[in-house]
């Protein structure tokens, strides 16, 4: 019958080992979906531009997809999306009303990264109110963010009678904006293509990072690790068991 002793071990040896497996499977799970991003995005980009003209359109499924739209910016509309860097440098994105030509919808365009001097109060972001009249504006369709469920997460205040605009929001949640436009804007937004001169501010989103990351190189980390662990315990035991026995 075994000793306690050897039941501690043997405890100690499945509950590390285990951890370790599934911290390596998890890893397996987060290198899956980085593929499947990947796949994702590489699709769409590689899909024909659509034309938005301010009609309806089920955007579920169009999120990276490359798009182009011609109207003209309402910039007494735009509000800052906050806590967003550029090469390291915090500050913020304009998120401007783009009213789409021969429509009476509008839809919003993330124009891109200011520092956070030049972004309150709203008269010290007049300097990037441009260009006037018509535009055509190419990007990618972003899906609206709502916040996450997550305790930590931040919330953007609820707009009211006593709060009836924000000039600063966590989230692109079009919903929300809905609520304080005095228009009718597309459930989605688009995420402007950088300019042809990349030092001009708005500085746009950089590209999409789509390498697979260091999951792979997790993976066999935390496999290895189990091993390491299961034949270094087993070691040991091997080791107190002898001295133990030597002891009597």
């Amino acid at each position: 019958m075994p000793t306690l002793r050897k039941v501690i071990w043997f405890v100690f040896i499945v509950t590390g080992a285990s951890a370790m497996i599934a911290l390596g499977f998890w890893q397996w799970g987060r290198l899956q979906e980085r593929k499947d991003f990947n796949a994702k995005v590489i699709a769409q980009t590689n899909a024909p531009p659509l034309a938005i003209t301010g009609e309806a359109i089920e955007a579920a499924s169009l999120e990276y997809r490359r798009a182009t739209v011609v109207g003209n910016y309402d910039f007494t509309q735009e509000v800052v999306l906050r806590n967003r860097t550029y090469n390291g440098v915090a500050g913020v994105h304009l998120l401007t009303p783009l009213k789409i030509e021969k429509s009476s919808n509008a839809i919003l365009i993330d124009r891109g990264w200011i520092s956070y001097p030049d972004s309150f109060p709203f008269e010290k972001r007049s300097k990037y109110n441009k260009p006037n009249g018509s535009v055509t504006v190419s990007g990618l369709i972003r899906l609206s963010q709502p916040r996450p469920d997550a305790p930590l997460a931040p919330a953007d205040p609820l707009l009211s009678a006593d709060l009836p605009r924000l000039d600063t929001w966590f989230y692109p949640d079009m919903a929300m904006m809905q609520k304080q436009i005095p228009y009718p804007i597309m459930s989605f937004y688009i995420e402007r293509f950088p300019a042809t001169d990349r030092d001009e501010l708005p500085a746009p989103n950089p590209e999409l990072e789509l390498s697979e990351g260091s999951h792979w190189s997790y993976v066999i980390q935390w496999f290895s690790f189990a091993i390491i662990f299961t034949v270094g315990c087993i070691a040991l035991a091997r080791q107190d068991e002898k001295r133990r026995r030597h002891a009597k």
